[in-house]
């Protein structure tokens, strides 16, 4: 229990929305975006989109793509930040250690991509929509690669895919080789910062080229194989029609076992809808007489697909804090 609150209590310190100031300010900081990180040290762009490498103090607190900053240019033409000004959200993932890996800042949508099997990943996709869902921000499902599919296996997955449109949750399919659903993408992406997130494979760095026409981004040939880890950091990219676009890494697994369980049911929407209409007030969701959410599934108001998902959810939530 005590290992639990010291990890929600380092959570909340390094994902509080304030400024931070990392040192005195002397009046010659100028403004900034953190369009890559790197660690130690980060790409920072001007106002006038020059971008220069700069120093993040040791003991500070962390920035990560997407922050605005204040930052100072030093005389070897390189930048030191400052402290980073007030966010609007912040998404970041626990990891082991009780460590929280911050991933991107200010954030206005997260699309979480996915592609044919074995890299189409249902759990994956629930667990990054409760992310998103907990930063009051609506997530996109865009389904890529579909020129790798049949007809018959197009179907089927649309067929799954509906039950998040059902629950009120955009749903895009494309290609990036036969440039298909390419404009209905951008169309959803303009003007708003928004984050890639996905295991390694499913082509979100050939779609930041398409969308952005940078051609020095490094892609991995992956195919309908296992994907590859090409992307090793998290960068920023500015889109032709307005916005930006944040790539990150690939990961095989995005975990939830930090949450408590009602902050997890938050992220599913339809069935944080039932909470409150069951006969007891402290029911579990389990097998308790008069349940609403149970009943709601019997009655196929609720996915039986999501409803497994959730329940998966709180089983490795537990499984991981004992």
């Amino acid at each position: 229990m005590q290992k639990k609150k010291n990890f929600q209590k380092n959570t909340e310190k390094r994902t509080k929305l304030q400024t931070y100031v990392h040192e005195k300010l002397d009046g010659t900081e100028r403004e900034g975006l953190i369009v890559a990180h790197f660690g130690a040290t980060a790409d920072v762009e001007d106002s006038d989109g020059r971008i220069y490498h700069a120093h993040l103090r040791r003991n500070a607190e962390p920035c990560i793509t997407g922050d605005k900053v204040l930052w100072r240019l030093e005389k070897d033409n390189t930048g030191i930040v400052a402290s980073v000004l007030p966010r609007t959200s912040l998404l970041a993932r626990p990891e082991k250690a009780n460590k929280v890996k911050l991933i991107a800042a200010n954030i206005d949508t997260m699309v979480i991509v996915t592609a044919p099997y074995p890299l189409f990943s249902e759990r994956l996709i629930d667990r990054y929509i409760v992310a998103a869902e907990l930063l009051q921000i609506k997530p996109i499902i865009l389904f890529n690669k579909v020129d790798l599919l049949n007809d018959e296996l197009l179907v089927e997955i649309k067929e799954y895919l509906s039950i998040y449109e059902e629950i009120g949750y955009t749903v895009l399919y494309s290609s990036v080789y036969e440039k298909y659903g390419l404009n209905n993408l951008r169309d959803v992406l303009m003007d708003k910062t928004s984050v890639l997130m996905g295991v390694s494979g499913v082509g979100k760095s050939s779609i930041i080229a398409a969308l952005t026409g940078v051609n020095n981004i490094k892609i991995g040939e992956v195919g309908l194989q296992a994907g590859k880890h090409t992307t090793t950091t998290t960068r920023l990219y500015h889109l032709p029609q307005g916005g930006n676009l944040i790539d990150s890494p690939g990961v095989r697994e995005f975990t939830l076992w930090h949450l408590a369980p009602d902050e997890i049911i938050k992220g599913f929407v339809e069935m944080y809808a039932y909470m409150g209409e069951c006969k007891f007030r402290n029911c579990q969701h389990n097998n308790e007489p008069g349940c609403a959410l149970l009943q709601a599934v019997e009655e196929e108001k609720i996915s039986s697909d999501r409803w497994e998902s959730y329940q998966e959810v709180l089983q490795d939530m537990m499984g991981k804090r004992n």
